[in-house]
């Protein structure tokens, strides 16, 4: 190959390159982020308008090197509870701690949803409206080659904990993407899925349910749900657990009496974030302040393999475990079974076996060493 073949060569990838940097552009930024919240509006050179992308952070942050958290993005803005009921439930040590990315329209921009969320063409069953979809092919690779890239490189997050939340269309979306990927994502919430306006999904999902690897789906509907024009979701519903049903996955279904096709949602978030993404933290673990010999097991300095020290010590006034790395802030250790114990500041599960202890967060793991 010639000097100037090889040039072309290195100015092709840089193209390339620039191409990819510059699929989704920042257009607004909130900063610094109000309550743990930051707000974008980005543009999608791919599809060619703005997205408003809400970024909601829990409170625990980071300890162990390499540690990430999990992340869920909400389709449909995650109706705008999502992101403050993710926090909660985060903070709250009810799910592991994770971020919520919720993404929809741009204030400025008309409602695309009822295009980018359907991969096929479709239209209402009585016909009262005209045929629409086909979108969801172009936003499925907005959400992973543009946004997941995006969001990854701005926050710790951990793209083999992702998960996807869909409701309605979103959740035919979901389904769609599980069809072609299954381990696009390790969870999936799906809600009121209509079926209807893509009954081939279902033989899709159940083809890809043979080939998924532990993944996680939340499968859910209301007693009364209707859904768009009076069409009922039931029938899909069953559908879809029957096609989900297979040993890769594992799969829980839940069907909300008395609610309606939107009124359950608050409900669905609640109960779906937890099972997708559940915690470490055993919630029937008593706590109390441990005694001196027993807290004189745990208690002492330790060795990090980068060779920092952390130091496990009882607190005043109540005596309750910390650890604390030189420099660092403390971080509060509560009971989580024998031997065992939980740091919801950060996450971590930590789990004492004589004179040394196991840290770990997700795929980050760290083994600590007691010092003589």
């Amino acid at each position: 190959m010639g000097r100037g073949a090889i040039l072309l060569f290195f100015l092709a990838i840089f193209a390339v390159g620039q191409a990819r940097a510059e699929a989704l552009k920042v257009v607004s930024e909130s900063t610094p982020p109000q309550y743990g919240v930051t707000r974008f509006i980005v543009h999608s050179e791919r599809i060619g308008r703005d997205f408003r992308v809400i970024v909601s952070q829990p409170a625990a942050t980071v300890f162990l090197p390499g540690q990430k958290l999990p992340a869920i993005y909400a389709l449909d803005g995650g109706n705008g509870i999502a992101g403050p009921q993710g926090q909660y439930l985060s903070n709250a040590w009810l799910m592991s701690a994770a971020l919520v990315i919720s993404v929809d329209d741009a204030p400025n921009e008309a409602n695309h949803r009822l295009d980018d969320l359907a991969h096929a063409r479709w239209r209402p069953q009585d016909g009262s409206l005209p045929e629409m979809g086909g979108g969801g092919a172009a936003f499925e690779a907005f959400l992973l080659e543009d946004l997941r890239p995006f969001i990854e490189a701005r926050y710790a997050t951990d793209p083999r904990r992702a998960v996807l939340l869909g409701h309605s269309l979103g959740a035919l979306f979901a389904a769609n993407i599980f069809a072609r990927q299954p381990d696009a994502f390790a969870g999936y919430i799906m809600a009121s899925v209509p079926v209807w306006a893509e009954p081939g999904v279902v033989q899709r999902v159940a083809a890809a349910a043979g080939r998924a690897s532990g993944q996680r789906v939340y499968l859910a509907v209301a007693e009364f749900d209707d859904g768009v024009n009076g069409t009922g979701m039931q029938p899909g519903f069953q559908a879809m657990s029957a096609a989900l049903k297979r040993p890769g996955v594992t799969l829980k279904t839940q069907v909300y009496p008395g609610e309606n096709h939107s009124s359950y949602y608050p409900r669905m978030v609640l109960d779906g974030f937890p099972f997708v993404l559940p915690s470490v933290w055993s919630r029937t673990t008593p706590q109390w302040p441990l005694p001196p010999d027993i807290r004189s097991r745990y208690e002492g300095t330790y060795r990090m393999p980068d060779g920092r020290e952390i130091t496990i010590r009882a607190a005043p006034p109540f005596g309750r475990m910390t650890a604390q790395v030189a420099g660092g802030p403390a971080i509060s250790l509560v009971l989580n079974g024998r031997d065992r114990f939980y740091a919801p500041s950060s996450d971590l599960d930590v789990v004492f076996e004589g004179t040394s202890a196991t840290l770990s967060s997700g795929d980050a793991r760290v083994r600590i060493e007691k010092a003589p």
